[in-house]
């Protein structure tokens, strides 16, 4: 029998690059399934809604409720659609639909065949009120291999709310916490979580509710056992329903504290960020970073809204948590609430634009720079504005010399615009938002007329304006000529004295 030689024989390692491209085949092979695995795709068909724009949202930012989109589809003339993205955990996702806002929870790796309501467009008032608020529903789901998460929420949800409303008087007037432990535990027996992790942590956070409600005096002990140990839960409404009602004022409260002393102290005298999160941690509830510094951020949010403290301290503050938050998500989280709480503020830069006017040019804000820039938000069919229209006609004339007017027209009929212009012979610039919701999201335009006054550099000067009717030329005169005032100084810096050293 021939003996088999099992040696390997040693061949020199390849230089001619080959077992580089092997390596970076392989790395791409990995990148693109591992990518492809996290892909969600929604579908379905819908001709109510054909030719219709829809976008898929999701909350960034559950302190202030900032959504961001995942994403934009058309519904094709037949009525069908499909849209992919890339998600990396499970997701909370909502898109709206006229009148109606569907949310969904979207899972990784799943594809979805939606199922969406009939279609019931806004009303005209409906575009600029302050109080509208859009029904919810939960958006059906055909496939039945796609349904399972999105069925165990709603089953859950549906008979949470019932026990809830029928129990909320006995725990919160009597602090019932047996009771409270009875409906928790039936409950779960009810709906096992099984192998899904975020059922499980969605059904510890609804509970969390309920034991806060029935055990105001030990809220610390809530927050140890529903909080302080768990991650942080970013795509979660769960956690952030009670987490937002828990910390609710939170500096307020811990200030008055016997443990928050120290925490009041160094806020008083301007401490950084980094600061009051070290300090915080002295408390065994907040040790976790990223946990820590979030309640942080919802303490200061509520703060600078109640308007009982400093509040370009508290904006300092939110700059260096975005650029020092000891994660990604804590950074993201306190840059988006810096602009929230600086969006349309006296002295920050306007949001800028570009539109089409009435004559078919494109302007931006841009263009405008290094005049006073009047801007207001109409519509020909408001009786307001149709009456302000005159006395800035007036002001185009008048005041040309020291003052540009832009108007911006929000009506959907463009050519009922141009026809009302050209009537009326209005001279100053007109432009069409065409419906575009990012100029009237940017500017948070909740009613018509609404007007700003941005100077010469693009900033707002006065946000909001007056109208014309309201003594608008005197404020703008007065605003002229302090900020003339504020530039000659810059050209001219007064001279330092021996007498003022």
């Amino acid at each position: 029998m021939k003996k088999t030689n099992y040696m390997c024989t040693a061949r020199p390692f390849p230089t001619d690059g080959k077992i580089f491209f092997f390596f970076l085949f392989v790395f791409f092979s990995f990148t693109v399934c591992s990518a492809q695995e996290n892909n969600v795709t929604i579908k379905g068909t819908a001709k109510e809604y054909a030719g219709l724009s829809l976008s898929l949202q999701h909350i960034t930012n559950y302190i202030s409720f900032r959504s961001e989109k995942m994403g934009s589809f058309k519904v094709g003339p037949d009525g069908n659609f499909s849209f992919s993205t890339h998600i990396d955990r499970v997701t909370h996702a909502f898109i709206d639909m006229g009148i109606i806002r569907g949310f969904i929870y979207l899972e990784p790796g799943k594809e979805y065949e939606l199922i969406l309501p009939p279609y019931m467009p806004k009303k005209g008032s409906d575009k600029f009120n302050p109080y509208f608020v859009p029904q919810e529903i939960s958006i059906g789901i055909k496939n039945q291999d796609a349904q399972k998460l999105n069925r165990e929420i709603a089953g859950f949800d549906e008979e949470y709310n019932y026990e809830f409303n029928k129990n909320a008087v006995e725990i919160f007037n009597r602090n019932n916490v047996e009771l409270t432990k009875r409906l928790t535990l039936r409950l779960d027996s009810m709906f096992p979580s099984k192998e899904n992790g975020f059922f499980s942590n969605y059904k510890h956070f609804r509970y969390a509710k309920l034991f806060m409600l029935s055990m105001r005096r030990q809220q610390s002990r809530v927050i140890r056992d529903f909080y302080s140990l768990y991650p942080v839960g970013y795509e979660n409404p769960a956690y952030w329903e009670t987490f937002n009602l828990m910390f609710r004022n939170f500096m307020s409260r811990y200030f008055t504290s016997r443990k928050g002393d120290d925490l009041k102290t160094a806020f008083n005298k301007g401490a950084p960020f980094d600061s009051l999160s070290l300090i915080l941690s002295r408390d065994t509830l907040y040790q976790k970073d990223e946990f820590r510094e979030i309640v942080l951020l919802k303490g200061m949010f509520d703060a600078f809204y109640s308007e009982r403290y400093d509040q370009n301290k508290l904006i300092a503050l939110f700059k260096e948590a975005s650029e020092k938050g000891s994660t990604e998500y804590v950074r993201q989280t306190a840059l988006s609430l810096h602009k929230k709480v600086t969006h349309l503020r006296k002295g920050t830069m306007a949001p800028g634009f570009t539109l089409p006017s009435v004559n078919g040019k494109e302007k931006t804000l841009s263009s405008y720079r290094g005049r006073f820039v009047y801007l207001n938000f109409c519509s020909v069919d408001n009786h307001n504005c149709k009456k302000d229209f005159q006395l800035l006609d007036a002001m185009s004339k008048g005041m040309k010399r020291d003052l540009t007017i832009v108007s911006v027209s929000v009506d959907s009929d463009t050519e009922k615009t141009k026809e009302f212009v050209k009537a009326h012979k209005y001279k100053w610039d007109f432009l069409l938002s065409a419906d575009s919701v990012k100029i009237i999201r940017e500017y948070s335009i909740k009613a018509l007329p609404t007007y700003f006054l941005i100077d010469p550099e693009g900033k707002l000067l006065l946000s909001p304006a007056p109208s014309p009717e309201e003594n608008f030329g005197a404020v703008f005169y007065e605003a002229l000529k302090k900020y003339k005032y504020n530039e000659l100084r810059k050209e001219h810096p007064q001279e330092k004295s021996i007498y003022k050293l």
